[in-house]
């Protein structure tokens, strides 16, 4: 009987020993399923975050599953801001809309900042935006060996947070923290993309003031151009007579000023009718119609380019006369004729044309009369049935001997809608698009053809 009694005694103690093993163990099961489920929701929103390059979509997916590991009612990041400040984005709870440019105003989010250790509080701190709260987690947001910002959870509960729910943030905070790096990289690439579109607008713009937009575009492309020849186009020059003897009378910078204007008002002109000024050389200017794109029409083009210059020239004669004020007279030259066209020059691109027609425009200028258009027979045999014509004879002309030339009075009366056939009417337009007709017509005969 007696030897019975402590064999009881000892089931009994072998049987709590294993209620309390098999209560542990199952404690510990459910904890490692636990934080299994928790291992498995920070993979899962590393997944979603790292899906997008956008900061807001991030933050977004954040607040959205931040809920499955831990327990707060408020989450919130501190990031970087501009001008060497800090700023709070709330991810959940009550709002939150501060900028600090200290962190010792910032309480222990500050100090997780300056020395990039994580915090586990229990107690209610004094001072910062999340002095309300009893317990927090802040855990700095580090990619690269610099502390990015912080991420923060806070509870009014006191001692909510265990250390295992500062190593669960912890591996939240370093995915967040290289899904923020790669953000904010993504946005460089973009701001450097944009800068370099920016400059590369600029030197397609730039490259567009010296050359045809073809020609600039052959020799993005290519690296160089290749001179092309033109059976037919126009070279208009003009030039101011007297004009270093009253440009004595203007300081350096009224001189500038004066050309400027009147050549800016030119440019006007000759892009208004379709012609490639090539350039200026003193107070010369030359433009040539017919280049890059041959047309037809590049004679008819050129002469309602000089009408417009010669009666934007005569206004400004009177308008400076009125002010007593010296002024130049003008005198412009066109040829009609065969030329080659292409780009000289390996670091400053100039696009021009070479031929004898080219020195034969230049003696049209020079052998004109003060104020007026001169013309060769070739530029008055394409214009003759538009423009009212007045024929100078064989004129000398240097290094050229006897030439036929002609001055341009302005548009036929019939053709022209003022008296001063200034402005083409109707019928001059009708003329001039049969002469040359336009491209949407020319696509509809191909394709009617086509049919």
């Amino acid at each position: 009987m007696t030897s019975s009694l402590p064999v009881s005694i000892g089931t009994r103690l072998e049987q709590q020993d294993y209620q309390q093993l098999l209560f542990l163990s199952r404690r510990l099961l459910a904890e490692a399923q636990a934080l299994s489920s928790r291992i498995a929701a920070v993979n899962e929103i590393a997944t979603a975050i790292n899906r997008s390059l956008k900061l807001d979509e991030i933050l977004r997916v954040v607040s959205k599953q931040a809920k499955w590991l831990l327990d707060f009612e408020h989450c919130s990041v501190c990031l970087s801001d501009t001008n060497d400040s800090w700023r709070i984005v709330k991810l959940f709870g009550p709002t939150v809309e501060v900028k600090f440019s200290d962190t010792t105003e910032m309480g222990v989010v500050g100090i997780s900042l300056k020395t990039g250790q994580a915090r586990l509080i229990h107690e209610k701190p004094t001072r910062g935006f999340l002095s309300q709260y009893q317990s927090q987690i802040i855990i700095p947001l580090e990619c690269d060996n610099r502390v990015l910002g912080t991420i923060n959870f806070a509870t009014s509960a006191a001692r909510s947070y265990t250390q295992e729910d500062l190593r669960i943030g912890y591996l939240l905070a370093v995915q967040l923290s290289a899904a923020i790096r790669n953000a904010e990289r993504f946005e460089e690439l973009n701001r450097l993309y944009l800068e370099l579109e920016k400059e590369k607008s600029k030197t397609d713009k730039l490259l567009l003031n010296i050359l045809p937009i073809d020609i600039a575009s052959e020799l993005k492309q290519t690296g160089a151009v290749k001179p092309l020849y033109y059976e037919s186009a126009s070279v208009l020059f003009t030039d101011f007579k007297n004009f270093t003897k009253l440009s004595e009378q203007l300081t350096p910078q009224e001189l500038v000023d004066e050309l400027d204007y009147c050549f800016s008002c030119f440019d006007q002109f000759t892009e208004a009718h379709g012609l490639e000024k090539l350039k200026t050389i003193g107070d010369s200017y030359m433009c040539v119609g017919g280049i890059p794109t041959h047309n037809k029409t590049h004679a008819i083009d050129a002469v309602l380019a000089a009408i417009n210059i010669r009666t934007f020239m005569e206004w400004r004669k009177k308008e400076k006369a009125l002010l007593n004020q010296p002024y130049w007279d003008i005198r412009i030259g066109i040829h009609s004729g065969p030329l080659l066209a292409g780009v000289i020059g390996h670091k400053k691109f100039a696009y021009d044309v070479w031929g004898d027609t080219v020195n034969t425009a230049s003696r049209m200028e020079s052998s004109g009369l003060t104020g007026s258009i001169n013309i060769s027979l070739s530029t008055f045999e394409l214009i003759k049935d538009l423009f009212l014509v007045e024929s100078r004879g064989k004129v000398n002309a240097k290094n050229k001997g006897e030439i036929d030339m002609y001055i341009v009075k302005g548009i036929k009366d019939s053709l022209a809608i003022d008296p001063t056939g200034l402005l083409p009417n109707k019928e001059f337009n009708d003329l001039y698009f049969t002469i040359q007709p336009d491209t949407d017509t020319l696509i509809e005969e191909s394709l009617i053809d086509q049919e």
